[in-house]
């Protein structure tokens, strides 16, 4: 990729204020931007490092010179780690391994596990997942509310406050408008004397249902510090630089529906509707998703939860439709141990915590406040069909590993494990996680015992939970509606089913149209929406839009037996 900066964006890339608040609209290159910035930031501190070497060498001194400059480079979400890292790349260049990405959980964690072993947070420490504090018996460890507020304390000891302002010389903060209180002071905290790059979008705030944050007043409290100022970008997408999708994007968020921009979007195709008959749409979103890839588009497929996203997986794998789930990392990460427990018992070890891990994993998938039924009979043991399922799953991990274990076989019984005992909900990320498992028992070498194996499955258990460092595995992806920040396809496709809720809010919907407006940017080329008979007012409004534009609409022919119109 060859990024020429333009505009303001040049202005970014060469200021020196303290602190910077970039704000744009969605693709407008403010991640990208902000990396350019970080490589001339290290580009002229490494020439002035350079400078004052020199010059001490040619004055025959002997004195301690600072370490090259790193940058930091935070989100709180961990969807847009991977995109950061997908981006940068090409624009960091050989200043790469000096930019450090992460979340705000995944770096408040590294300095736990770095720091905190000598200083009231000893070993074995682990990330306490909601699931896995759901599920009695839970071992010791941080809870995500915990993180932040040991991370600060941490950095309130003089000696781990100056090892950390002295390695970073600017902290750039994505999607910043974001950021609740405690973010903002971790943020400050980290490194005092850091220059700051704050990327935000109001328009792009859809968190207000999560977290308790307040846009406005977290751009006015950065630009109250000292030596602060604001750059705009140009309103113009790199994303979609022909401007149809941003500009029904904006209109949608602003509740024009009968904007021009919206009309021609769907009449050129670039935003379509497709009526499912169906009480999932599952079959019309393969089938979108397919056509999607047979034009090689990668393809981003939205639902509204968590859960819709997980059953969708489901449809989509046992149709044979290769993707990846993403968000849901607690799942993922908690496959992890399970599987672990799965081959320490294999390999020998009859107190191995099968019936735990495994209900931890169940209880990842279904979320909630209660544990789901099958995790309260897989601890119980009271579900005989289970219990028989269980005992067969054991006598074929024995029988896998043997007197000297077969590797492949006993990775082939893991990865058909939770498919065994458990129920379909969730089977995608125990399959990705089976295949870090299996390349970490390649690795292994179980002649010296377990040690080795289980401290990096943990470990990668531990940064999944944390926000994991992850490019994209697959060209088809599937998530939840907020994990969209961030991302971007060439074609999305958005589930909307009859049943859902977005709060108590009424029309005009000033929060939820936000998420209209993020949803709809997500897309280099094509958006589709596939809707039930009637879908949520939030919605609503978009769709008949859409149907009013004669091309606009389209009717599945395989479903309904209505002729397909072509688009124009």
């Amino acid at each position: 990729m060859t990024y020429e900066p333009r505009g303001t964006q040049y202005d970014v890339i060469t200021s020196s204020a303290p602190v910077l608040v970039v704000r744009g609209g969605a693709g407008t290159g403010k991640t990208t931007t902000a990396v350019a910035a970080a490589r001339a930031y290290l580009e002229t501190t490494d020439r002035q490092l350079l400078v004052a070497r020199r010059a001490a060498a040619i004055a025959d001194q002997r004195t301690r010179l600072a370490a090259p400059q790193r940058v930091l480079f935070l989100s709180f979400s961990r969807t847009a780690v991977t995109q950061i890292i997908d981006r940068a790349g090409s624009i960091i260049g050989p200043y790469g391994p000096r930019l450090e990405v992460a979340t705000f959980d995944g770096f408040a964690w590294r300095i736990v596990t770095s720091f905190g072993p000598h200083h009231g947070y000893p070993p074995p420490l682990s990330v306490l997942s909601a699931a896995n504090a759901r599920v009695p018996g839970a071992p010791p460890g941080l809870t995500y509310d915990e993180l932040l507020p040991a991370a600060m304390k941490l950095l309130a000891i003089p000696r781990i406050a100056e090892h950390y302002n002295g390695r970073y010389g600017m902290i750039i903060c994505d999607e910043f408008q974001d950021t609740d209180a405690e973010e903002w002071a971790f943020l400050r905290t980290i490194a005092p004397s850091a220059r700051l790059i704050l990327l935000g979008d109001l328009h792009q705030c859809i968190y207000d249902g999560f977290k308790h944050v307040d846009p406005n007043a977290r751009i006015s409290d950065a630009l109250a510090l000292p030596g602060a100022i604001e750059i705009d970008l140009p309103p113009a997408s790199f994303r979609d630089p022909t401007g149809v999708l941003p500009a029904a994007a904006e209109a949608a968020r602003e509740r024009r529906f009968d904007d021009p921009a919206i009309a021609y979007a769907a009449e050129a195709g670039r935003l379509s509707i497709t009526r499912t008959p169906s009480a999932t749409g599952y079959a019309e979103v393969i089938d979108l998703a397919r056509e999607a890839r047979l034009q090689g588009h990668t393809v981003s497929i939205f639902t509204h939860t968590n859960a819709a996203t997980t059953e969708l997986s489901d449809a989509m794998r046992q149709a044979g439709l290769t993707h990846e789930q993403v968000g849901l990392t607690e799942a993922y990460g908690e496959a992890l141990p399970a599987q672990l427990a799965l081959i320490q018992y294999a390999l020998g070890d009859d107190a191995a915590p099968i019936r735990r891990a495994l209900a931890v994993y169940i209880t990842a998938n279904h979320r909630g406040k209660y544990l789901p039924a099958l995790a309260e009979q897989l601890l119980s043991g009271t579900n005989p069909q289970l219990e028989h399922a269980l005992s067969g799953l054991c006598q074929d991990l024995r029988a896998a590993a043997g007197s000297a274990p077969d590797l492949a076989d006993l990775s082939g019984v893991i990865a058909g494990a939770y498919r065994r005992v458990g129920t379909f909900r969730g089977q995608e990320t125990w399959t990705q996680a089976a295949e870090r498992t299996r390349n970490a028992l390649r690795g292994a070498n179980l002649d010296h015992g377990m040690a080795g194996l289980e401290a990096q499955l943990l470990r990668l258990r531990d940064e999944s939970l944390v926000g994991g460092l992850s490019p994209r595995r697959h060209s088809i992806q599937a998530m939840n509606l907020h994990q969209t920040k961030g991302r971007e396809a060439d074609t999305t496709i958005l589930l909307l089913r009859p049943d859902e809720w977005y709060g108590y809010e009424q029309d005009p919907y000033p929060n939820g149209s936000r998420l209209l407006y993020v949803v709809m940017t997500r897309a280099r080329q094509r958006a589709h929406l596939v809707v039930p008979s009637a879908a949520h007012p939030l919605w609503q409004p978009l769709v008949d839009a859409c149907d009013s534009s004669r091309t606009g609409t389209r009717l599945h022919p395989q479903r309904t037996g209505v002729a397909e119109p072509e688009f124009t």
